[in-house]
């Protein structure tokens, strides 16, 4: 299945107005629950995946959707599906940074081939298609993306899960002049626009972390590979990745 331009529009849409309703929650109080992992959770997340997953079955005809907080056990070898997280950068979204995304993602063959990253307190969102990356400019004009150079080396690394002795190992591995700290998939879309050149993430992440950071990515002309230099792939049993390298070439 090839994501068409009308489909892209009505897509866009739901990442609005998830977006909206996350943001009605951010403005006032509401109460962050724990995960079995211990992760936090908010009504945030859960109003977000409902929109989300209900947008998603009124446009296409049976979706098969695994989404961060109801459906995220894989059991059969899938090539087709989507992968949602409703609110990317939970911790951003309760520290009231602005550092968090609805993404949506589409994996064709294994692979993401289409992605929607929305950051509603940002008012930016990207998309990745298998052959471009835009950034829309007032929910109307599609830019293309084509990243820029940047003369100083510059690595990217999340916000909330870095610890200084990390981030001095990773600046002297990839000879870094810059780090940048980030929370949510904002990070892919900065490597995608070429503000900063690589985002390693050691330790385990989800398919839905990744799948539409890692569409924008390869429509921009990047990779996110594993540390055999393999290109990540999706539909694994678990849904977790191991350590990854997000880059432009």
């Amino acid at each position: 299945m090839e994501i068409n331009k009308f489909q892209t529009i009505e897509l866009c849409k739901i990442a609005w107005k998830a977006g909206e309703k996350i943001l009605d929650i951010y403005s006032r109080k509401f109460k962050i629950f724990k995960k079995k992992d211990s992760s936090p959770v908010t009504i945030a997340d859960l109003q977000s995946e409902k929109i989300i997953i209900n947008g998603l079955k009124e446009i296409f005809n049976n979706p098969i959707i695994f989404s961060e907080e109801s459906n995220n056990k894989n059991k059969k070898k899938l090539k087709n599906f989507w992968l949602v997280d409703p609110l990317d950068g939970t911790k951003e979204f309760i520290k009231k940074n602005g550092e968090f995304t609805v993404n949506i993602a589409f994996i064709k063959n294994n692979k993401p081939s289409f992605g929607i990253i929305y950051a509603p307190k940002l008012r930016k969102t990207y998309v990745g298609t298998s052959k471009n990356a835009y950034k829309i400019i007032n929910r109307k004009k599609f830019k293309k993306i084509i990243p820029k150079k940047t003369p100083v080396k510059t690595m990217i690394i999340s916000r909330s899960h870095s610890t200084k002795n990390e981030c001095e190992k990773l600046k002297k591995k990839y000879n870094i002049e810059k780090i940048l700290f980030l929370g949510s998939s904002l990070k892919f879309c900065y490597i995608a626009e070429g503000i900063a050149h690589i985002y390693p993430r050691p330790g385990i992440t989800f398919e839905w972390d990744t799948a539409a950071g890692h569409a924008i990515i390869k429509g921009a002309g990047g990779k996110i590979v594993t540390n055999k230099g393999r290109e990540l792939k999706y539909g694994k049993k678990d849904f977790k990745n191991t350590n990854f390298v997000a880059k432009v070439l």
